[in-house]
């Protein structure tokens, strides 16, 4: 009677296993001809944003935008919002420690739309300093509002006015670059939220449902020589269930316009940690200015692959992470307490994985042994050639 039960617990293992390879063969099937298509649309796209002199990362373009306006209008602080479901989302700050302003409401400011700067003593804050805003429209359209602030003397309006045409050839930019950002989005982010919801109501669902039935095996096997082994399988069972919603977790994190690096990280490493029994100790130190989307989505998929192997793999208590965002240079460290690694896995592409993402935006990556036990993790980005000019 035992032996038969094992057998049937292995039966049902390798059921279990064939169906997650299965369903890996459909997925690769069904979404194969949606890349390619995918594929050939972003190669032109690619290709157009390549001859843009600016690009069309909407976050760079909105930095570019606030350094122009200082030069045609000298402000202390100035901060660039961009228009996103009825809310004025600041993209781009220059010249403040922090936001000079609150958050800005679209209906506070609706005069802002007939496509004329205004300024004035505590427009917004309601303080002392002189405040200024030019309008970014595309036709009738606010694309977004420059926000500026002096504490010595007052804006120019003749200044203001003859920033505006050079003003709406930045809404016409940004538009493009926020335009372009949905194409990436819906070629990246929402495949991956669909991956997540499939493996969610698909393979995970099937997997718990066999750890329900391995629970009625075990309560049958209390007490026989069937049993330990019962015991082993459900919790690899439970193992695999638990890594697959951290998997889902890890697909539906993502960087946003609206929200940067540092939010996107934070949220992630704290509830990884949770979920997998990790200590965690966060330094994020972010300056208003930001990379660019490209750059932060790299960084945030480096610090996932190495907060996922350090869950896996190193057998730790503990995992610090360090994050320095002054652009253009960042700086990313990820260290744990774990049992180390002499060298990668022949088997193991994830320092592969994360040596790419690292060349992509002009990283360099390195690894090395933590004084103490454990593996530190580093990626720096430095300044370009071009950047070091300006």
């Amino acid at each position: 009677m035992g032996t038969f039960i094992v057998v049937a617990i292995a039966i049902v293992v390798l059921l279990v296993l064939l169906g997650i390879a299965l369903w890996t063969v459909q997925q690769r099937r069904r979404s194969g001809e949606e890349y390619r298509s995918a594929h050939r649309l972003l190669s032109r796209l690619q290709l157009v944003s390549r001859q843009l002199p600016a690009g069309l990362d909407e976050v760079a373009l909105a930095q570019q935008t606030l350094e122009q306006l200082a030069r045609d209008v000298p402000s202390e602080r100035s901060v660039l919002y961009i228009q996103q479901d009825d809310q004025l989302v600041p993209y781009a700050v220059r010249g403040a420690e922090r936001s000079p302003f609150p958050t800005l409401d679209p209906t506070a400011l609706t005069h802002l739309r007939d496509g004329k700067p205004v300024s004035g003593r505590g427009v917004v804050s309601h303080g002392p300093a002189q405040e200024a805003f030019v309008p970014l429209t595309l036709g009738s359209r606010l694309v977004g509002v420059a926000a500026l602030q002096n504490h010595s003397h007052p804006f120019d309006m003749t200044d203001l006015k003859q920033a505006m045409p050079e003003a709406q050839e930045a809404a016409l930019r940004i538009d493009t670059g926020r335009l372009f950002a949905d194409v990436r989005t819906a070629a990246t982010t929402e495949e991956r939220r669909r991956l997540a919801r499939e493996i969610h109501d698909g393979i995970a669902q099937e997997l718990a449902s066999v750890g329900y039935a391995l629970d009625v095996l075990v309560a049958d096997l209390q007490g026989t020589q069937g049993q330990v082994l019962a015991d082993d399988i459900r919790a690899e069972v439970r193992r695999i269930v638990s890594e697959l919603r951290l998997s889902i977790f890890d697909l539906r994190a993502d960087i946003q316009p609206g929200v940067g690096l540092g939010s996107a990280l934070t949220s992630y490493v704290q509830q990884a940690g949770t979920a997998s029994g990790l200590t965690v100790h966060l330094v994020m130190d972010e300056a208003h200015d930001r990379l660019s989307l490209a750059q932060e989505t790299e960084l945030l998929r480096i610090a996932q692959e190495a907060v996922t192997n350090v869950r896996r793999h190193a057998n730790a208590e503990n995992v610090w992470v360090t994050c320095r965002i002054d652009p253009p240079q960042a700086y990313l460290r990820v260290a744990d307490d774990g049992t180390g690694m002499d060298s990668p896995r022949n088997d193991s592409f994830g320092l592969d994985i994360m040596q790419e993402r690292a060349k992509r935006i002009g990283a360099e990556l390195a690894w090395h042994p933590r004084e103490g036990g454990g593996t530190v993790l580093e990626v720096l980005l430095k300044p370009s050639a071009a950047d070091r000019e300006e």
